[in-house]
Parts: C-alpha cells; structure tokens; sequence
C-alpha cells in the first residue's frame, strides 16, 4: 500500500465506498503479458491435449481473476484504513500490480499496523479458497478449470509472502515501520530503517535480475529488474514524503502563500486566457472571479483540452473547475495539511479561503520549492 498521484493518467472504472477504481494505461501492459503467458506458455505447457480456444478461455479467467485478487488486497487496505480514519480516495492497478492512494499517513503505530497486516491477510484468505475451490471442482469440472483455481490459489499465496517481505514500501515494511514506531516513539526512524531495508531488497531483486538475464532468462530477468527499480525509487521516495511532512507540519499556510493573486473572468477567450495571463505571469493556473466573487479554477490541464482552432470561441467558464470544496483551504491550516489535501484531491494548487473572501493561493510547485529552500538553509545551517 502506497499513496502514489496516479488518479490522473487512469482509466477510472467505478467506485467502490467511496474509493475510486482506476486502471492506470500501463496496466493493459502487463495484463497482456500475463495472459499470452498463461495461454501461451503456462497453460499448455503444464496441461496439455487441450485446444487453444480452451487455453485462451483460461488464461482469460486467470487474468481477470489475478487482478480482481490484487484488487480486493488494495481494497482491504483501504477499508481498514478508512475505518480508521484514514482518507483514500482512490486504488490504481497498474503494471507492478495495484497501490492505495493515501490521503494522509497514519496517525497511530496501532493504526499503521491493522493497515499493512490485513493486505497479506486477504492474500492468504484468497489462497485458501481458490484451494479449497481446487478440491471440490476436482470431482467434476474440466482439468483446466482445476487448473486455474490451483494457479490463483499459488500465485495469491505468493503474492501474501511477497508482501510480507519487511522492507518499506511493501505490507511487511509497513509492519515493521509500525512496530518499530511503537517502540521507539519515533517515525521518522522507523521510516528510515524500514526503508533502508526496502532499498537493500530492491538491489536484491536488482541484482537476481542481471544475473538471470546473463543466464539467458532475459524477459524474467527484465522483469526483476524492473520491479527492483521500482521498489527503490518507492522506498526511497516514501521516506523522504515522510520528512516533507514533517517539516511542513509546523508551518502556517498564510506564511508561505501567494498573496496577490491574478484572477481571471469567465467569459474570456481561451486565446486571450493564454496570452494574457498564462503567458504573461508564466503561472499554470488562476481563480476564476464573477463579480468579486470566485467560482472557480482554470488551468494549463483544461487548456490543453481545448484545440487551438477553437481557443477564441471557447471560454473559461466552459472548462474551469467548478468551486469545490477539494479546491479550498483555511488560511489557518498548515503546509502539511495542505499537502495531504492536494494529494486528496489530485489538485495542484488550493484557493486559501475565509468567509468566502479568497485570501492568497498555494500551489504544489510552491509548496516543493519551500522545502527544498528549507533543506538548502539547513544544510548550510549544519
């Protein structure tokens, strides 16, 4: 469990209490690798004397079924977590499997614990019935639909232990994270060593890659290799979001936040939008205004929407986003909470707003640029 921004490069496909589905492009990728490589080769290698619409057939059903595993794992991560509290607004499949979008992180090593357990909880729950599903349809049912439940029972049960696996971020580095946070009080140090061990894995699995690809395995060896890079850059990056947090906690919003703020009307063209303002300020989003009062935001993401032969007679108001509350934030928050809202929402900038009247804005690039000046400062500082 994870709390990547992936929300906006997805296919959103439904919601499930409250919790939004998406299929992130890349997942098509490996779902077709997955499939070629049941039907083709794992299928009919291992079950032979059947047709190759059967194996397809059955390769099709192991697919959907594997990913609908993967989803349910995410999913009762994110049930625990929102009965605990816990905003997640979305869970996204993607090509190393599936991740949870984390709001904010856990409050509590308690809180952190019953999240991250319950993943492999569900994996091991899914081994055993797809098992037990293996014994009953044994009896009756065809060879090869035997032989899709005792896969999925396998690869769900793989899929527990490798999760298990205590290095940050995966379920079992969670764990640890949690039980070192409550023995130490710490969770900057829990989230150190956790992710340390997270990188040391990664160079594993790295390293098991190359020397499998110089064994001749080229496209498994690619894959560990793949998966490696991207634990790395997962530990990596959990840790150091874990100090972003940190050192924006205690950091009032209205200290850091843009004061003059250009708005622009709704009924102006987007032509004009983009060489009046967006060109002209070099910003890449503004409130949009009607009659002193702010009805919305427009940004470079819905201009690009819009061809260019048509940017004189479109105007703002067709494609701002409307005021919501996902776009406003109280000038007495802090940066962290304004953060943890932008990942919420997806949203890269927040109106800062009181009794209705907009007081400045804050934007992500702005937030980023503060922490690394804070860094900088206290690098030199030391």
């Amino acid at each position: 469990m994870a709390a990547p921004a992936a929300g906006r490069t997805g296919l959103t496909l439904f919601r499930i209490a409250g919790i939004r589905i998406t299929l992130d492009f890349s997942w098509f990728v490996v779902f077709t690798l997955v499939l070629v490589a049941l039907a083709v080769g794992y299928f009919p290698r291992n079950f032979p004397g059947h047709d190759t619409q059967a194996y397809w057939l059955a390769g099709l059903a192991a697919t959907l079924l594997f990913f609908t595993s993967v989803l349910l794992h995410e999913l009762t991560h994110s049930l625990v977590a929102k009965r605990n509290g816990l905003e997640i607004p979305e869970i996204t499949l993607f090509i190393f499997g599936g991740v949870a979008k984390m709001g904010e992180e856990p409050k509590d090593p308690r809180v952190e614990l019953k999240v991250a357990i319950v993943g492999p909880l569900c994996s091991f729950a899914l081994a055993a019935f797809f098992g037990l599903a293996k014994g009953v349809l044994a009896g009756f049912a065809s060879a090869l639909t035997v032989a899709v439940a005792g896969y999925l029972a396998w690869i769900n049960l793989a899929l527990g232990f490798f999760n298990l696996i205590p290095g940050f971020p995966l379920d079992g580095g969670r764990v640890l994270r949690a039980i070192l946070w409550w023995r130490t009080g710490s969770q900057t140090y829990a989230t150190k060593v956790a992710s340390d061990i997270g990188k040391g894995f990664a160079v594993a699995l790295m390293l098991l890659g190359a020397l499998q690809i110089f064994a001749g395995a080229l496209i498994n060896g690619l894959w560990l290799l793949f998966i490696g890079m991207f634990l790395r850059s997962m530990s990596a990056h959990g840790y150091e979001e874990l100090v972003i947090r940190k050192a924006l906690e205690s950091v009032p919003l209205r200290e850091v936040m843009v004061r003059e703020v250009v708005q622009v009307p709704p009924d102006l063209p987007i032509s004009q939008l983009v060489q009046d303002y967006i060109l002209r300020y070099g910003y890449r989003g503004f409130p949009v205004a009607e009659d002193g009062r702010i009805v919305g935001v427009v940004s470079l993401n819905e201009v690009r929407e819009v061809p260019r032969p048509r940017q004189d007679e479109v105007r703002v108001r067709d494609i701002m986003l409307p005021l919501s509350e996902d776009l406003i934030i109280d000038p007495e928050a802090t940066l962290a909470q304004a953060l943890a809202r932008m990942l919420k929402s997806g949203e890269e900038r927040l109106l800062v707003m009181a009794d209705g009247r907009l007081t400045g804005l804050i934007t992500k690039t702005g937030l980023l640029r503060f922490v690394q000046i804070k860094q900088v400062l206290g690098e030199a500082a030391a």
